[in-house]
């Protein structure tokens, strides 16, 4: 009996529960569930990050050779039998690469400093983010003008990039010299109008010094003169 008893619970204690039937379709659905989250995640990250960039104001102006570069490329989709010749679009295309030159060159002569004061805590995280920006910019700047002057000629970015920078110097050294020019003209103003301011002071200093001897002369003959009348008065009394 006890043996039996033994027996019973041994057996009691060995029975398991029943299974659980999960279904094909349950991780199906849990991971449909993590890529929707997920997804509906980096969409709204998305558009908050792409809200905040663009409140950022550039650094440079509006960009001038490549809206001309991309209205005369859209005039040769849109009017074939009225396209503008081969080498105006290829002049767009070195206009909008000097500029190109320009702004890089710009900014990478600036970058130390910039570095410099994000680094002090001078500037904010939103101008150094402008920064950041605008050098990314430029780099697919460059990409699409190489991309668009090998569909002009293929080898043409071998002597395309040289003269775009050539230009680039040329027109720099004008400016400048324009510049000299312009600030030459404005010392020759002011140097003519201290020199006149300067002269009139001096006339005056020369003048009231002979208004002064004047002043003192008329003064010594009233002096004299009402002296001698007073001698005459005292000599007619006296008589």
């Amino acid at each position: 009996m006890a043996d039996n008893s033994t027996n019973s619970t041994f057996t009691s204690t060995e029975e398991l529960p029943p299974p659980v039937k999960i279904s094909v379709l349950t991780p199906l659905i849990y991971t449909f569930i993590l890529l929707s989250i997920f997804i509906t995640f980096s969409i709204l990250y998305r558009r908050n990050r792409v809200k905040q960039l663009s409140k950022i104001e550039p650094i440079f102006g509006e960009n001038h050779p490549k809206r001309i570069y991309e209205f005369l490329k859209q005039q040769v989709i849109d009017q074939p039998d009225n396209k503008p010749h081969e080498k105006v679009l290829k002049a767009a295309l070195l206009r909008r690469s000097v500029e190109a030159v320009r702004r890089t060159m710009k900014l990478k002569e600036n970058q130390p400093i910039f570095n410099k004061l994000y680094q002090d805590g001078l500037i904010g995280d939103d101008v150094y983010k402008q920064f950041e920006i605008e050098m990314k910019l430029q780099e697919l700047e460059f990409r699409e003008i190489l991309t668009e002057c090998e569909t002009f000629k293929k080898g043409w970015v071998q002597t395309f990039i040289p003269l775009s920078h050539e230009i680039c110097f040329n027109e720099a050294l004008r400016r400048r010299l324009y510049s000299m020019d312009d600030r030459s003209e404005s010392l020759i103003e002011m140097w003519e109008y201290f020199g006149e301011k300067l002269g009139g002071e001096s006339e005056k200093k020369e003048v009231k010094p002979i208004e002064a001897a004047t002043d003192e002369v008329s003064e010594s003959t009233n002096e004299k003169s009402t002296a001698a009348k007073k001698k005459k008065a005292t000599k007619s009394g006296k008589k």
